[in-house]
């Protein structure tokens, strides 16, 4: 019986198409959560959301977007990228609808968690889509392009997120989705008009205690870190959630060893890389999260900057990462991930040393310096580690292994927010929702908080250097498979 073969020409067409349609995806994602930290001021005027609740704005959504990443990344595995893309944009686009409706600061929490669970499905299925329709060098290029789409909508989430909150109110940073959620709906189906095969047969059975373990390690940590700041770092409710999730990592750990059919294969991080790339997006992470989520806070609160006018000084830094993502996603197979991470790394020191000079008088001129070494040092190393943390992963476990990179950046978001908001509240303890802020106060709090990531800049540049010794990614001139 005669078989059809596409043409070189298809298959690549068919390959950009997937690529269009991952990156689209992200930037939904990205896009919305971006915007959303531009207006928290507005939000937690209008709602009576504190700091706390501020946090937990961005908190409440990495929460289930942590704990069920690995679920979605085994679903990827066994039931193929394409139903589980497709299903989490539709479910993130319905859930952003209602978020925009929400008349109290707890329904706005309960669709901030639902979406997360949304994205959720997102994220491991669109890495996926990349890593199995491109191979060699372009693979790269892909995860580069991918990663400055991502990138781009932190340029624009803040600065649209601002226009957005000052011409409408916070509410139509959530019903904007409707219309671009269609869209990339239909642009997915599209792009993926066959259903994809699972990459790996379904098993029989499922890894019930790795996954009941794995949600428990990750709800008690991300949880503990979310209320940290709230109870306390000396509290007792803070360290029983971290002995909650010790034991949880324990527990999943022998169980994964034992299972024959374990939710993450743990042999995964003795490939080259693996492990150490997936602490580098932690750090990486949460580096950039907390430094552009008090960044905002400063520019809103202390200067006194509309939200229009605190994202046009933001631009600089996320536009710096939106271009150079790509460029660093080429370089990998020229120079190696270990170089650029390093260097990237290290300048994102700089850029946070240069920023801690803060003062309660500084505007963009005074910023900019900071903020131009800042986006070019994340720019070269954000690529990079995602290159080097799935290099070596065959095809066939991409979808956890993509599931668990995604996994260690939600715990590094959150890691970031908690520790930066300590140093932060230990110089100006006060209630965002009910008293003025002491300016010299937080702003002192902020420049502390930068010089603690300037400090996780140069250990993530250390370990770069010690961890990281993937190959480089080999040219190829052919055309990768589609799957």
């Amino acid at each position: 019986m005669a078989t059809h073969k596409l043409e070189p020409a298809a298959v690549g067409n068919r390959q950009w198409w997937v690529l269009t349609a991952a990156a689209v995806a992200s930037f939904l994602v990205l896009l919305d959560d971006t915007a959303v930290a531009i207006a928290l001021p507005s939000m937690g005027r209008q709602l009576g959301l504190g700091l706390s609740g501020l946090e937990w704005v961005i908190n409440i959504y990495t929460l289930p977007l942590a704990v069920l990443t690995l679920v979605a990344g085994l679903l990827t595995d066994r039931l193929g990228a394409r139903p589980v893309f497709l299903g989490g944009v539709a479910a993130f686009t319905v859930i952003s609808v209602l978020a925009g409706f929400s008349t109290t600061g707890a329904m706005l929490l309960g669709m901030r968690a639902a979406q997360g669970g949304a994205a959720a499905l997102i994220a491991p299925s669109a890495l996926t889509l990349l890593i199995t329709s491109f191979s060699g060098s372009r693979r790269g290029v892909a995860l580069g392009v991918w990663s400055g789409v991502a990138a781009a909508a932190l340029a624009v989430g803040p600065l649209l997120g601002a226009l957005l909150t000052d011409a409408f109110g916070w509410r139509s940073i959530f019903l904007l989705n409707l219309p671009f959620g269609l869209l990339m709906f239909i642009l997915a189906r599209a792009a993926l008009p066959g259903p994809l095969p699972a990459l790996r047969a379904p098993r029989p059975r499922v890894d019930v205690v790795g996954v009941v373990a794995s949600g428990v390690t990750l709800f008690a940590l991300v949880l503990g870190l979310a209320q940290a700041n709230a109870s306390g770092w000396a509290s007792p409710r803070l360290w029983t959630m971290l002995a909650v999730a010790a034991a949880g990592a324990a527990v999943f750990v022998v169980a994964e060893r034992r299972s024959t059919a374990p939710l993450v294969d743990l042999s995964l991080f003795r490939l080259p890389n693996v492990a150490g790339a997936n602490v580098l997006a932690l750090l990486n992470l949460a580096v950039m999260c907390s430094v552009f989520f008090f960044l905002s806070l400063y520019l809103q609160l202390v200067i006194g900057f509309s939200p229009t006018r605190a994202g046009l000084v933001l631009l600089p830094m996320t536009v710096l990462i939106a271009v150079f993502a790509p460029l660093a996603g080429w370089l990998v197979s020229h120079v190696g991930a270990r170089v650029l991470i390093g260097t990237g790394m290290v300048l994102a020191a700089v850029g946070l040393v240069l920023l801690a000079g803060v003062h309660p008088s500084w505007g963009l001129w005074q910023l900019l310096p900071g903020l131009l070494v800042e986006g070019l040092g994340l720019g070269l190393a954000t690529t990079p580690i995602t290159t080097a943390a799935m290099l070596q992963v065959p095809d066939e476990r991409s979808g956890i292994a993509s599931a668990t990179l995604n996994v260690f950046r939600m715990v590094g978001l959150s890691l970031g927010v908690a520790v930066m908001g300590a140093v932060v509240a230990a110089h100006w303890p006060g209630d965002l929702a009910r008293s003025t802020v002491d300016a010299a106060a937080f702003t002192t709090g902020i420049a502390m908080g930068f010089w603690v990531n300037a400090v996780l800049a140069v250990l993530a540049a250390v370990l770069a250097v010690v961890a990281i010794r993937a190959p480089r990614v080999a040219p190829s001139t052919d055309l990768p498979t589609s799957r």
